[in-house]
């Protein structure tokens, strides 16, 4: 089991190194993208993985194919797509060191969801972690400004809908990983269709295109979000799929929650770099964002 635990860490620094990406260089940089742009790229690019990695590895299309694995793994793909919108839009709203320990509330759904649907048993210990998650998400939700206060009360609101539809796509990920007898690359198939019909196709207008096109005339900025937004999540995930064919799903995505830990470090460092971002990088804040991730890296030990 233990090397199998390397899986979704190494996503989770990979999806740090995403979102850390996105947020200071694609949503705040120079002609950034907003939110909606952003989707329709991160979704509409999932069509040409699902192109790809069916090519690479086809399958049969017959009548299995509308079996209710197949289903649910489509379904999977969607509701990552539909993650993934309120995700962004909450990055938009707020700094992402306090976006992404917020969106780790979706670590104690899953293992909820996972004892009644998927049968799964949770210790003390498991119940303690998920105490301590609670606690990093509630830090992460206040700043210090004179006197302590809630972040946006929008970004809280999308993030909470987003780690609600993320989990139900791990369910349904796994329920599909175990009964499925694809290949991982037909995996990753269906689910990148999923995402193109929950992120892509919703955001399918003129206007937004239009903004893509002016981003990517940069060609470094170009290069960095085909890169940030299109080979390091097609990689994660792979990842992930490896995983939970060797792991249960509460032990992935309690690994996969080390990913506030990594984009903390990251974006607080990243700002102290450039100094210019929405990152508070005053001692108290930062204390704070340091506390959330401690809490979260305990609870995360603990749930695994």
């Amino acid at each position: 089991m233990e090397i199998w635990i390397l899986l979704p860490l190494f996503s989770a620094l990979l999806m740090a190194i995403v979102n850390v990406v996105d947020k200071f260089f694609v949503l705040e940089g120079e002609d950034k993208l907003n939110f909606k742009s952003f989707c329709l790229y991160s979704g509409g690019m999932q069509i040409i993985i699902c192109i790809v990695m069916f090519l690479l590895d086809p399958f049969s299309i017959d009548i299995n194919l509308i079996s209710h694995e197949i289903f649910f793994l489509l379904m999977s793909g969607v509701c990552y797509g539909i993650s993934l919108i309120f995700l962004v839009k909450g990055m938009e709203l707020e700094e992402i060191s306090r976006v992404e320990p917020v969106y780790l509330i979706h670590t104690i759904i899953v293992p909820i969801f996972a004892l009644f649907l998927l049968e799964e048993s949770l210790t003390f210990f498991q119940y303690l972690g998920i105490s301590l998650i609670f606690g990093s998400s509630l830090f992460a939700s206040i700043r210090w400004t004179k006197n302590l206060s809630m972040i946006n009360s929008s970004a809280i609101l999308s993030l909470l809908l987003g780690a609600v539809f993320i989990s139900i796509g791990n369910v349904l990920l796994k329920y599909s990983v175990d009964r499925l007898s694809f290949s991982y690359t037909q995996i990753l198939s269906v689910r990148a269709m999923g995402l193109f019909f929950g992120a892509g196709l919703p955001f399918f207008r003129k206007a937004y295109l239009n903004e893509l096109t002016r981003f990517f005339k940069h060609k470094k900025r170009g290069l960095i979000l085909f890169v940030a937004e299109t080979l390091f999540p097609l990689l994660s995930m792979f990842m992930i799929v490896v995983a939970l064919t060797k792991l249960d799903i509460s032990v992935v995505n309690a690994f996969n929650g080390v990913r506030p830990i990594f984009t903390v470090f990251l974006s607080t460092l990243l700002a102290l770099i450039i100094k210019k971002s929405s990152e508070s990088i005053d001692l108290p804040n930062i204390f704070i964002k340091v506390l959330s991730g401690i809490l979260a890296g305990l609870g995360i030990v603990l749930l695994a």
